[in-house]
């Protein structure tokens, strides 16, 4: 049996884990070369509050801030480890894509679940077996506004 062909993947931005969003754009701001940021996103169905930047390449960064003690990422943030803790990329067809990681042994962290940030649309985490987080986003893109920092 053939595995499924690899979706295309289109990079989307490095999730950041912070312990709370305020501090942690200070942090990022005084380190990196971000020149924008978005407004903050605060989504109860995953969990955290979120919060977009761009540095001057163009590259996107999302701080993620646990909203809750039963936020999936309230330990990492907490112990300050794996805070660099995911890498997001936009899916045509999520299930279709699902598929194919699951064939390439990654393990769903959960079902797919619609994202405030992304305007509704569903996304997934999977655990590779290298242990990297990577996010899938169904859809070309959110309307996410940018202002200057």
């Amino acid at each position: 049996m053939s595995s499924p062909a690899r979706p295309e993947l289109i990079f989307d931005h490095v999730g950041l884990v912070v312990r709370d969003l305020k501090s942690g754009l200070g942090n990022v701001c005084s380190l990196l070369p971000i020149v924008s940021a978005t407004q903050v996103y605060d989504d109860e169905v995953l969990g955290v509050s979120v919060q977009f930047l761009r540095d001057a390449s163009g590259v996107i960064f999302e701080l993620i801030a646990p909203l809750g003690d039963n936020s999936p990422v309230a330990k990492i943030a907490a112990s300050g480890r794996g805070v660099i803790n995911q890498i997001a990329y936009r899916v045509k067809n999520l299930v279709d894509a699902a598929e194919y990681f699951r064939a390439q042994r990654a393990i769903p962290t959960g079902p797919a679940k619609p994202a405030i940030a992304f305007d509704g649309a569903s996304v997934q985490f999977f655990l590779t077996r290298d242990s990297v987080v990577v996010e899938l986003i169904e859809g070309e893109g959110a309307s996410r506004e940018f202002l200057p920092i």
